[in-house]
Parts: structure tokens; C-alpha cells; sequence
């Protein structure tokens, strides 16, 4: 007999998942390299440490936005500026293609850096703005790779997780489906008392297995995922994002519940036949 299943298409969109998650990070990498291949311009005199601030609160003008970058109206010259365009096209060149994956360019290329780096390296990188590409924008921009890196290594750990669990779910649903097959090849009325009992306790054994089996899928999702205390991805969230476009939000969960609901109604007609020649 055959009970539909989505836990095969789902192991599917993981393992695709996984190989564009590593393609981002190599891509995070090579732009990593790029920027520190970048040379950065000295700090204007007198601008308390270069067109844009990272962090410090000193010097004149306002405190620091949010990220840590304040703009500061003052004088630029060429190698800051081209020091800022050649990291926006660095990221152009190793980042956006895996943000953007259709290649569209509707999306500018600072709103890609935003939704990647947030709001104070796009800030920053902003050839409206005119910020020097100085040591601390350089440096802030690393650290906010390391930390878009950080979050990719804890999601690819919700994969991972996801992985294993759909192979386990999997080679339960498979084993218990092949039983089942097998099993209906002879029909109940040809079985005798004894082996219609033994029938029955494996139907119940195999719903026993499947609910456990229900039960730790369940505690998979309440699980986090987590890097130190800046980091940290719920398996839910990750099996959301994952399945949004598959007919059921859980498969591991409705194909098994699908399952121990065939397995029961199994159990119901041999019981009928115990019944009847008891």
C-alpha cells in the first residue's frame, strides 16, 4: 500500500538548503578577503576619527547612531571614497548573488547591503553620504561579516538537525509502510486466531513507534540552535522558513500522523475479526 508521504521532498529542499547556505558563506569569505585587501584612508583632522565613527562617542558632533555610525559633514578625498566603492563592489561581486539569486536588479545594491549587514555599514558605504574608508568603517564592516557569518554557521546547525531528523523519520515511515504492503497481501479472513492476535500486537507495537516518533519530532522543534548568547535559531522557525511553500507547514508531522492513522484503522478491522471468532 502506499501512505503519501512530503518527508522525501522535504529532505530535498534541506539539501538544497545546506548547499546555498555554504555557498554563502564562501561567498561571505571571499568578500571578507576583498575588504581587508582594501587600503583605508587616515582620519580627516579635527573629524574625531574619520568621515563616519564607529563606536567611540568621541570627538565632536553627535553620539553614535545605531550600529555605532554617525555621519560626520566634513571633508573626503579620493582614496576614501574609492576605498568605500570598491567594497560596495566587492559585495556586489561575491555577496548580492546569493541574497539576490534570480540576478534581478530591482533590489539596490545598498538595500542588499542593509538587509545583509544592517543599516550602519549601508550607511556607511553610502556614496550619498561621503564616508571616509577609514580603519573603524573598515573594522566595523568585519565585524558585522563575522557576525552574518556567526548566523549562517547557526542555521546551517538547524539544517544539520533538520537533516537528521527527516532521515529518521523517513526510514521509520518507509520500514512501516513496507510492513504494511506486505501484510496486505493476505487478506484477514485467511489467517487464523493466532496469527490475526499476532497481527494485531504488531499494528499496535508500529503505532506505539510511530507516536514516539511524533513526540521527539515535536521536541526537534522547540529546540534553538545557538552560537554564545548573540546567536540563536529555533528549529520552528527554520522548518517555517523551509516548507512555506509545501501543501502542509510540518510533513514529518502529517505524514506520520497520516500513518498512525492508517496503522489504527488496520488495527480496528483485525480487532473485528477477533471479535467475531472468539
Amino acid at each position: 500500500m502506499t501512505v503519501e508521504t512530503h518527508i522525501d521532498r522535504a529532505r530535498d529542499r534541506v539539501a538544497a538548503e545546506r548547499d546555498a547556505t555554504a555557498d554563502e558563506r564562501r561567498a561571505y569569505e571571499r568578500f571578507r578577503s576583498a575588504l581587508a585587501s582594501i587600503p583605508t584612508a587616515s582620519a580627516p583632522t579635527g573629524a574625531g576619527g574619520g568621515g563616519a565613527g564607529f563606536g567611540n562617542g568621541t570627538g565632536g558632533g553627535p553620539g553614535p547612531s545605531a550600529g555605532g555610525v554617525r555621519a560626520i559633514a566634513g571633508a573626503t578625498n579620493a582614496a576614501s571614497t574609492d576605498g568605500c566603492r570598491r567594497v560596495r563592489e566587492a559585495f556586489a561581486e561575491t555577496v548580492r548573488p546569493h541574497s539576490v539569486p534570480d540576478g534581478s536588479d530591482g533590489e539596490p545594491l545598498l538595500a542588499t547591503v542593509r538587509e545583509e549587514l544592517g543599516d550602519a555599514v549601508a550607511v556607511a558605504l553610502s556614496p550619498k553620504t561621503d564616508h571616509d574608508f577609514t580603519r573603524p568603517v573598515a573594522s566595523a564592516i568585519a565585524s558585522a561579516v563575522d557576525d552574518r557569518l556567526a548566523e549562517l554557521a547557526v542555521f546551517d546547525r538547524t539544517l544539520e538537525r533538520e537533516a537528521a531528523s527527516l532521515r529518521s523519520a523517513g526510514e521509520t515511515v518507509r520500514e512501516t509502510t513496507d510492513w504494511l504492503s506486505t501484510a496486505d497481501e493476505t487478506p484477514l479472513s485467511a489467517l487464523g486466531f493466532d496469527a490475526l492476535r499476532r497481527r494485531h500486537e504488531a499494528l499496535g507495537e508500529r503505532i506505539e513507534a510511530c507516536e514516539a516518533l511524533l513526540a521527539e519530532r515535536q521536541a526537534d522543534l522547540d529546540r534553538t540552535a545557538s552560537r554564545g548568547a548573540a546567536v540563536g535559531v529555533r528549529q520552528r522557525s527554520t522548518v517555517a522558513y523551509l516548507y512555506d511553500d509545501f501543501t502542509v507547514s510540518y510533513p514529518v508531522l502529517s505524514t506520520v500522523a497520516r500513518l498512525v492513522e492508517t496503522l489504527r484503522e488496520c488495527r480496528r478491522a483485525v480487532r473485528d475479526h477477533l471479535v467475531r471468532r472468539a
